[in-house]
């Protein structure tokens, strides 16, 4: 299907999807990258739906898992995607552990330590180039997977230190970094809580080669120790060159607003944010059904309309901006 569909019946599509579930998770712990000896675990979220559909990247935050976002990738199978959560081994919650009983760090340093190693900021770019190629072995040879992804239209989305990743996979020049760490595989970015360009990721003349169609997801509370300022997450919509851009900003909402693990069966440390993630799974499978099926026209009266849905309990307000 790729007919377009417009605002004034976007409410009944998005409530109703376009599948009743999913057929996975597939949970793959173990597939060692050779050329980096290193274990990339992934999640695979499968839907229902037959055929090769759209692949959608995922990459969680400084400490988290490959669950960190397990109820947004949930959703996006549901909406005939097949979902793949990467988790990144050099800065996971096991990571973050080994560093605070090796350095004898809390958590916030040992986080703070895990976002300034070098080490752990260039391989994860690598992992999801790993992750498509897998992706694309599975797609070929895996009987549960065969023939049902199309590797031909890809998303990247990543939460905080994901969203580093995204950014760097879709050209924005790391800090530190001289390798080209670019994915031309990838036909959109999602970075919910974007990294800005004050100097710890990124300069302001690190977002000038970004040609894909980029989204940025913040708010209000968006902060983070020393790392960036809730405005600062703004830098990426004037600093990458116009065409595709998106800005969203939720009032109000924090850091860990963006980041829901509800379903995977993990302990949630931070309680989550439901409203937030409700307004998620009507925004981003938007999204998605734009650029990669181009089933959606984002123009204003669009824009507006999701909008619309996606406000509910503490979501009052989202600013949108597009250029």
């Amino acid at each position: 299907m790729n007919t377009k569909y417009t605002a004034s019946i976007i409410t009944a599509l998005l409530i109703a999807g376009w599948s009743n579930g999913i057929a996975g998770p597939i949970d793959l712990p173990n597939n060692f990258d050779e050329t980096r000896n290193r274990n990339v675990p992934v999640t695979i979220h499968l839907p229902i739906r037959e055929g090769a559909q759209p692949l959608v990247v995922i990459s969680h935050g400084g400490g988290g898992t490959r669950d960190g976002l397990y109820s947004l990738a949930a959703e996006i199978a549901r909406r005939n995607y097949v979902a793949i959560c990467i988790e990144h081994v050099t800065s996971n919650l096991d990571d973050v552990r080994h560093r605070m009983r090796t350095g004898r760090l809390g958590f916030k340093h040992a986080l703070i330590d895990c976002g300034n190693d070098l080490n752990a900021r260039k391989n994860r770019p690598l992992d999801v180039r790993f992750a498509i190629d897998l992706a694309d072995r599975l797609n070929r040879d895996d009987k549960r997977l065969k023939g049902r992804i199309d590797l031909t239209k890809i998303a990247l989305i990543g939460h905080s230190y994901g969203a580093y990743t995204t950014m760097v996979c879709c050209g924005v020049k790391p800090v530190g970094i001289e390798d080209d760490l670019s994915e031309h595989r990838i036909n959109l970015g999602i970075a919910l809580s974007p990294q800005s360009g004050n100097g710890v990721f990124f300069t302001k003349d690190s977002f000038s080669n970004v040609s894909v169609p980029f989204v940025g997801i913040s708010g209000t509370g968006d902060q983070t120790y020393d790392i960036a300022s809730a405005n600062e997450r703004r830098d990426f919509f004037t600093l990458m060159p116009a065409g595709d851009k998106h800005l969203l900003w939720f009032r109000d909402a924090g850091h860990f607003s963006f980041s829901d693990p509800t379903g995977s069966g993990r302990r949630v440390m931070i309680p989550p944010d439901r409203d937030v993630t409700r307004a998620l799974k009507v925004l981003v499978p938007a999204l998605l059904d734009a650029y990669l099926r181009s089933e959606l026209n984002l123009d204003e009266a669009t824009r507006d309309e999701l909008v619309k849905i996606s406000l509910g309990g503490k979501v009052r307000q989202i600013e949108w901006q597009a250029n």
